[in-house]
């Protein structure tokens, strides 16, 4: 799928993929696995809505500025949500502790409903 010139199919097949993963979170290899879904998507989410304001004349340089542009446009609701994400996704880089590895688990829920409200608005934007 294609949106103002941006292809969106990796973010589509990466955000399904954690779909998958975030459902089974019994093991430590399960739960790894699932962080390392959620680290990829919001990767190409961020860089998916950076890619759309510029095609829109809007110029971001960072995943903040991104996000607040991304709520002027509509794209997605509340910038300070994607800034917990950005948090979270920090903790999985930079150290890793069983700990930070549930409180990375427990914004998953959140994280699916916010991608799913941001690819419908990109979408009706078509």
């Amino acid at each position: 799928m294609i949106i103002d010139g941006i292809q969106i199919d990796p973010l589509l097949k990466a955000f399904s993929k954690f779909e998958k993963f975030r459902q089974h979170l019994n093991s430590e290899q399960e739960k790894a696995g699932a962080i390392q879904a959620f680290e990829y998507t919001f990767e190409l989410a961020w860089k998916t809505m950076k890619r759309l304001m510029e095609a829109r004349g809007k110029v971001a340089n960072s995943p903040r500025e991104t996000f607040r542009i991304s709520a002027l446009e509509g794209f997605i609701v509340d910038p300070e949500i994607w800034f917990d994400f950005i948090k979270k996704r920090n903790l999985t880089v930079h150290t890793y502790s069983e700990a930070e590895m549930n409180d990375v688990l427990e914004i998953f829920e959140k994280f699916s409903l916010e991608m799913n409200t941001f690819l419908k608005n990109i979408q009706k934007s078509i």
